[in-house]
């Protein structure tokens, strides 16, 4: 039986995966265009880079189940 914390786990950055992709596409339709998904910097992780004419976007996503918890 698979431990159901690692469980957990798995599913919830499946999820927040997803949530890049929402958060992704949300943004193009905006007008961004996405430079990069989850980028590494010594102090941390970027979820997603994106650039619209002269404003760069660094973006960090986090995924609640409703607007009301957000």
């Amino acid at each position: 039986p698979v431990n159901v914390r690692a469980r957990r786990g798995s599913n919830a950055r499946r999820a927040g995966r997803r949530a890049e992709w929402v958060a992704a596409f949300l943004l193009m339709a905006k007008g961004y265009r996405i430079l990069g998904f989850r980028l590494k910097t010594r102090q941390a992780e970027v979820d997603l880079l994106a650039l619209r004419g002269r404003v760069l976007a660094v973006v960090e996503v986090k995924r609640r189940t409703s607007l009301d918890v957000a």
